[in-house]
């Protein structure tokens, strides 16, 4: 490389490094600017505080007590005992019993499927419920469930009607329900 060349360089990087040095002891101000910028706080108000004891505020809660009572009436309470009536009936293990309406029992799941929208369309709840047996597979259509037996007596009284379906009342199980198929 040409001397001269390299002087020009070692001149320049000497002048970058003096630069980066320098600039910011000759940018950064004196202290009287920093102290210029610095904000004032005002020194906080003054609060007087009243000295409060546990009696005044007794006084004061016994005083509100009293003024509340004379504005409210006073409550009746009617003592009579009342005998609760059970919602439903339980059985031995603490479980409602329920009751649902078994309108078929079909080997193929397109028979049970096609009767649980029939009745869904009359607006029915209904489910199907899958069992295997010795015979094969089997897929019951109940109507259900429900905790009256006189309300499913009358359904399928309905049914009968409008269907031509008569239909059986069995008991509702809820571990039957894992074998329920969706839909």
């Amino acid at each position: 490389m040409d001397a001269k060349l390299k002087q020009r360089l070692t001149g320049a990087v000497i002048l970058t490094s003096l630069a980066i040095i320098l600039l910011p002891l000759l940018l950064d101000g004196t202290e009287e600017d920093r102290a210029r910028i610095a904000t004032d706080i005002p020194a906080p108000p003054k609060i007087d505080l009243e000295d409060i004891t546990v009696q005044d505020v007794m006084r004061k809660i016994e005083q509100m007590e009293k003024a509340s009572e004379a504005r409210l009436p006073k409550e009746v309470v009617d003592e009579t005992d009342y005998e609760a009536e059970p919602d439903h009936i339980l059985d031995k293990n603490q479980l409602p019993v329920n009751w649902s309406l078994q309108l078929g029992s079909f080997q193929k799941e397109d028979n049970a499927t096609r009767l649980r929208a029939q009745l869904r369309d009359q607006n029915y709840r209904s489910y199907i419920l899958h069992a295997n047996t010795n015979d094969g597979e089997i897929y019951r259509v109940f109507v259900g469930p429900s905790s009256s037996k006189e309300t499913l007596v009358e359904m399928n009284q309905e049914i009968e009607s409008k269907l031509k379906l008569k239909g059986r009342i069995v008991r509702y199980r809820i571990e039957d329900d894992r074998e329920q198929l969706g839909g």
